[in-house]
């Protein structure tokens, strides 16, 4: 399968909005590579998005363009097209995805890269395969450590929008005794179902292609659901989820991008829901939120 690859040359300080940059425009997953800077100081950003996506590279050059009008230091930015196909996207996985302490309990690990996690401590393994996913976005970190203040053994868990898995798996290994992971990306379900294997809690998840609750069987009610998801998903997710939470359930919503955070808390409170607690990453919200 091949896909559009596009390489951003920015300076070191614009990698983070960048990056967001480019996953609000579509991108299936990007990689920074902080590691080796160009001649002129430059950080290097891969992301990757479907081909069939027309007028791409313009549509990115033009946000690029609002960003520096804005007075964001970009450098001497630049833009590059190629094609690609599944072993490029496989070995930039394979080149910077390495184990990281994503949390107070959790390290995320490659399967070919073992960790080695203290006394205490547990590993979420997961091969990313074609769906992009390490654990290592801030938006994924951010839910996992939300997950460890509210999961309790026994509960019911709804991943909404699961990715390669990692929040589903994170939530099993914190005691829920039943997750349900939904994703739209059909890629993304078969790799959530295989990185369940991985990590021994495939008995407790039921994966399912799924546009957000669809898949989900109306009466079903979770004492927690996660949903790391973009903006736009979240305001659509939140006036129909009330009916799928238990009363006094919790909502750890995130992938919301930080001149949106207000459109969220109107949303939420039209539908009942109390907002209890943020955190703010690289341009990124998380919130937990009680019904």
């Amino acid at each position: 399968m091949q896909w559009n690859e596009v390489d951003l040359l920015v300076s070191p300080t614009a990698t983070d909005l960048v990056a967001l940059l480019v996953f609000e425009c579509g991108s299936n997953g990007s990689v920074i590579d902080d590691e080796h800077p160009d001649h002129k100081g430059r950080i290097r950003i891969t992301a990757y998005f479907p081909l069939a996506q027309e007028g791409l590279v313009e549509t990115i050059r033009e946000k690029m363009g609002a960003l520096e009008s804005r007075g964001v230091d970009l450098g001497d930015w630049k833009v590059v097209e190629k094609k690609a196909d599944d072993k490029d996207w496989l070995f930039a996985w394979q080149e910077h995805f390495h184990p990281k302490k994503i949390s107070r309990h959790f390290w995320a690990a490659p399967a070919w890269e073992p960790a080695r996690p203290a006394d205490g401590e547990d590993v979420l393994s997961i091969d990313p395969g074609l769906a992009f996913g390490s654990g290592f976005h801030d938006t994924t970190c951010m839910c996992v450590q939300y997950l460890e203040d509210t999961v309790k053994p026994g509960d019911t868990v709804f991943d909404i929008g699961t990715g390669t898995g990692i929040l589903a798996i994170a939530a099993a290994k914190l005691g829920a005794s039943r997750v349900t992971a939904v994703d739209f990306d059909a890629v993304a379900v078969k790799q959530a179902a295989v990185n369940a294997k991985l990590n021994g809690v495939e008995e407790r998840l039921t994966i399912a292609n799924s546009d957000l609750l669809a898949a989900i069987p109306q009466g079903e009610q979770a004492d927690v659901v996660v949903a790391n998801l973009v903006t736009n998903a979240v305001l659509a997710l939140l006036p129909t989820l009330p009916p799928y939470l238990k009363e006094g359930g919790t909502l750890i919503a995130s992938g919301i991008i930080d001149e949106r955070i207000d459109e969220v808390r109107r949303a939420a409170a039209a539908v009942g829901f109390t907002w209890v607690d943020e955190q703010f990453r690289s341009g990124w919200y998380a919130v937990l939120m009680k019904r």
